[in-house]
């Protein structure tokens, strides 16, 4: 499958030093086998490039060969691939063929999908699984990962191809356990043969809540339903799915263009060597290997690859696909082969399939109890998988009532008695029913070719594992005893007749449960125990309305600072993703916070509860939202029944004083001014009226609170100046000199600001009377300036890249 693997954690390149060569074990922007770039460390010096602005990872990662030749070449016209109707594609061809060729169905008639409609968009992806939904995103060009938020992935899949920057493409969207799962139904044979249905225990699977592919939330190998989203241009070099899954693949929009090569032992000895010279950007695998086929997919088409096929991938337009992976007993071999090529290449445990060896145990368990009724679980998974021992609960079973009133055990006559017996006989028949192998006693049952010589190399591999890798899963009972009773049933089946073996059933099927069976709650996650004392609850405050009333501004988007790129320097652009950063601050660059910020489109009036007036409606001053900054109430000044008018404040917008403050203010001036009059006409031993601690309280916090603001804003606007006078210096001299002087800049701009700095603090300290001083710096002022004391350099590293798309972003 092309774009589609597993995401256990944050999915960046991991690099190991092995014997003196530096490997990057990346998965391929299509996503099974990761490719291994071995870069053999150069004793001599590093090659220099004329463009400053192109990262070194993309200059490695630019392909050498023409793709549009491979894109009309008549070379890869072999003829692998087969065309059939749904109809045709049932249980019992995969019994005969075991799915060794690709298969396309033009139609989806017969197979038993269901798909969204052909309008579906990534619109509605993201409404679906969520606009938060954190999702991994490859860099065609790089061949890195990085994360994206489904909201900031729509963004730019909506935007023109003429103005996308550089080609993204989504590598994993798994969406079990979202609202999209309930409009995705993959073909039906898949569901009759997938090992995650038929195998892995069935209650686990049902204890699974989390919808993301965390590893440690995961209760089963979670990989059956992906959404790929590519964009027109993304290109997906030869890669084999994961673990050596077959997939499927469904196009709801747009098209995609296969090279498809056949899984022979000389094609998979070559792919290996050519993932291991790390010249994939040189070498077109498909020149190189045999019977290599291109294919072109088109809106409806279903698409059947199966195990160890290796595949490349071309988006032609913007395409949006669903598809899955799955293993299955009828490739086996191939199966554990892909498996070991990962062992060799080193790939990564979290690019793998998830519980691959787990699984494998769990095969062998389900043929040995559906061929022999003999079972290796432990009870606990008898009773909730198999229904062995299970019994209804207390709880379940209906009351017994007779006219509202419970009936008394003496009022019980012996029809009752009767009625009840047949009741409890009719449940333990369901019970045993349900429990009962698939294999009636006396028929013979036979295993396929297929089946038989995959569940020997099964056998075969478990027992030659060492013991700290066999990784026997939590519910088989006893190991060993199962690899001897597996191998003492195949002995027994070694000469089944295959003309027996295709009857379009399955062997491996889970019993019917009961019509009262309830599945067991999941386990608490980390929870601790509760102790034995009774925990009192604390009463729950009720919000105050200053703390409904604040809003976080917004961005006005047209002043300089908003349309200004990032810097670069500063600690913030530092910390982002796309510089290199961690990405933990979470802030715009200090060269780009807004000067105008605005009020948010969810803020409404506090008296009428209506928000502003429509951009193409007229708007008056009395019915535009305005926020006093004493008080912090959002309304209109319309809806206002306060005496008095308003100061509006020009530097910041919808920013007034409410004619109630303003009010408060003259009477505050008033009476302290009658204060005083009254103060020097009375005696001198008589001491003044202290003023109330509430108003004097809130007085100095809004002196404090204008000190402060006055102060940021002027210390933002020096951070800015400096930053901007460095760089314009830096860019008219020479490397040397231009270090030379930031330097020199540096120090006497950090002797300037430490004497600013100590004015203000002087000024503020004269005019509000020794008021206690706050330290308290805005959004990248500190920061800021130790960027600009750092940031010396012109450019180079993180700091040379041409900056991404804008919604690329970490800024806050």
């Amino acid at each position: 499958m092309e774009d589609a693997r597993p995401r256990y954690s944050k999915r960046l390149g991991v690099e190991s030093n092995l014997d003196g060569v530096l490997m990057d074990c990346t998965m391929d922007q299509g996503g099974r086998v990761p490719i291994i770039t071995r870069n053999v460390q150069r004793s001599g010096t590093r090659r220099r490039y004329q463009d400053d602005g192109i990262s070194d990872d993309e200059i490695e990662g630019k392909r050498t060969f023409d793709l549009e030749e491979k894109l009309t070449s008549s070379r890869f016209s072999s003829d692998r691939v087969k065309r059939m109707e749904g109809k045709d594609f049932t249980f019992e061809y995969i019994q005969r063929g075991g799915l060794r060729d690709p298969i396309i169905f033009e139609k989806p008639d017969g197979l038993g999908i269901k798909m969204p409609d052909p309008d579906f968009s990534v619109n509605d992806v993201k409404v679906f699984v969520g606009s938060r939904r954190v999702i991994d995103v490859m860099d065609v060009t790089t061949q890195k990962g990085i994360e994206m938020s489904m909201a900031q992935w729509r963004r730019y899949y909506e935007t023109p191809p003429a103005q996308r920057e550089k080609l993204y493409n989504v590598i994993s969207l798994e969406f079990s356990h979202t609202k999209l799962e309930n409009l995705v139904k993959r073909p039906a044979s898949v569901d009759i043969i997938d090992w995650v249905d038929n195998m892995w225990p069935r209650h686990l699977k049902e204890r699974q809540r989390d919808s993301t592919n965390a590893i440690i939330d995961m209760q089963y190998p979670k990989v059956q339903k992906y959404c790929l989203m590519s964009v027109q241009g993304c290109y997906t070099d030869f890669h084999v799915d994961f673990g050596g899954t077959s997939v499927w693949y469904h196009i709801l929009r747009g098209g995609k263009v296969f090279w498809l090569i056949p899984p022979t032992p000389q094609n998979l000895e070559l792919y290996e060597n050519w993932v291991l010279s790390g010249k994939q950007g040189d070498i077109f695998l498909g020149d190189k290997a045999t019977d290599c086929q291109r294919i072109e997919l088109k809106q409806g088409y279903t698409f059947m690859i199966p195990s160890g096929w290796i595949h490349a991938v071309y988006t032609p337009v913007d395409t949006l696909v669903f598809g899955g992976n799955f293993l299955h007993s009828f490739n086996i071999p191939m199966q554990l082969h892909i498996s070991n090529i990962e062992d060799r290449t080193r790939c990564v445990s979290k690019f793998r399939y998830p519980f691959y060896y787990e699984m494998c145990w769990y095969v062998l368990e389900r043929y040995l109890y559906s061929l022999t009724n003999t079972s290796h679980l432990t009870p606990e998974f008898q009773k909730y998988s198999l229904g062995i021992g299970l019994k209804r609960e207390p709880s379940s079973c209906p009351s017994k009532k007779l006219n509202g009133h419970i009936k008394d055990e003496d009022d019980e006559d012996d029809g009752d008695e009767d009625e009840e017996e047949e009741e409890e006989d009719e449940e333990e028949e369901e019970v045993e029913e349900a429990a009962s192998p698939p294999a009636k006693p006396g028929v013979k049952v036979h295993l396929t070719p297929f089946e038989l010589e995959g569940l020997w190399n099964l056998l075969g591999k478990l027992e030659s594992l060492p013991s700290h890798k066999k990784c026997v899963p939590a519910g088989i009972h006893n190991a060993p005893a199962l690899l001897h009773d597996i191998r003492t049933m195949l002995q027994e089946h070694a000469n089944d007749n295959p003309k027996l073996s295709y009857t379009g059933i399955p062997i491996i099927k889970w019993p019917k449960r009961p019509s009262w069976y309830q599945p067991p709650p999941p386990p608490p996650v980390g929870r601790p125990r509760l102790s034995n004392t009774v925990v009192v609850p604390r009463p729950v405050k009720p919000p105050s309305s200053m703390s409904v009333l604040r809003r976080r501004r917004v961005r006005c988007k047209r002043c300089e600072a908003c349309l200004r790129t990032e810097c670069g320097d500063c600690n913030f652009c530092r910390d982002m993703k796309k510089f290199g950063g961690p990405g933990k601050l979470k802030q715009t660059c200090v060269l780009r916070q807004c000067l105008a910020p605005g009020l948010p489109l969810s803020a409404a009036c506090e008296v009428c509860g209506e928000g502003n007036p429509e951009p193409g409606e007229a708007t008056t001053f009395s019915h535009t939202l305005m926020e006093c900054s004493n008080c912090a109430q959002i309304a209109h000044p319309g809806c206002l029944k306060v005496p008095g008018e308003g100061v509006v404040n020009k530097d910041l917008p919808s920013c007034w004083e409410c004619p109630k403050c303003v009010l408060g203010k003259e009477s505050e001036s008033e009476s302290s001014g009658s204060d005083d009059d009254s103060v020097a006409s009375a005696s001198s031993l008589s001491p003044p009226a202290p003023p109330s601690e509430k108003h004097s309280h809130r007085e100095g916090n809004r002196k404090r609170a204008g000190a402060l603001e006055l102060r940021l804003r002027k210390r933002i606007k020096l951070e800015r100046n400096k930053i901007l006078h460095s760089k314009r210096k830096a860019s008219s001299l020479d490397g040397r000199s231009a270090k030379l002087h930031c330097r020199r800049g540096h120090s006497r701009d950090d002797d300037d600001d430490d004497d600013s700095a100590s004015e203000e603090e002087e000024g503020e300290g004269r005019s509000h009377g020794g008021a206690r001083r706050l330290s308290l710096h805005p959004r990248g002022s500190h920061a800021s300036a130790c960027a600009t004391r750092e940031g010396r350099g012109l450019g180079g590293g993180a700091c040379g890249e041409a900056p991404p798309t804008a919604w690329a972003e970490g800024a806050g």
